[in-house]
């Protein structure tokens, strides 16, 4: 349980960052990391190629975002990364999918009500934080 309230603090911090300053910090996410191979090591939830499987998706969005340019938040790739450490492939993918819908459903909202720009860019992490939220209540 200790795992899953470091993973939504961090998630938390990323999001204050991701709103304010369109970044996150790496450092704090390298951290994260670390405290969660230890907890890990401690609790052992689950095995070292499931935390490694989780991180895949990370990996994925990290390199989408290398071959777009940027259009895809390489930021957002690490810290799905860092989600799959603390989750797992499956759990990751789950996240993954919340936070993709709970995003696109704010993205409708914000082009169809507020009049927002079709191409501008919104912050992911707050609705990654949202997302593992609701896995967290549910």
């Amino acid at each position: 349980m200790i795992q899953a309230y470091v993973l939504l603090g961090t998630l938390g911090v990323h999001s204050v960052e991701d709103i304010r300053e369109k970044k996150i910090s790496v450092t704090i996410t390298l951290f994260s990391g670390i405290v969660g191979i230890i907890l890990h090591l401690l609790f052992q939830n689950q095995s070292i190629y499931a935390m490694l499987a989780g991180m895949l998706p990370g990996i994925g969005i990290f390199i989408l975002g290398r071959l777009t340019k940027g259009k895809i938040g390489m930021g957002d790739g690490l810290v799905f990364m860092l989600t799959g450490l603390y989750l797992g492939l499956e759990d990751n993918c789950m996240l993954m999918a919340l936070s993709f819908l709970l995003a696109g459903i704010f993205a409708f909202f914000w082009v169809t009500i507020r009049h927002g720009k079709k191409n501008e860019k919104i912050p992911l992490i707050p609705f990654l934080f949202a997302g593992y939220s609701l896995m967290m209540w549910i």
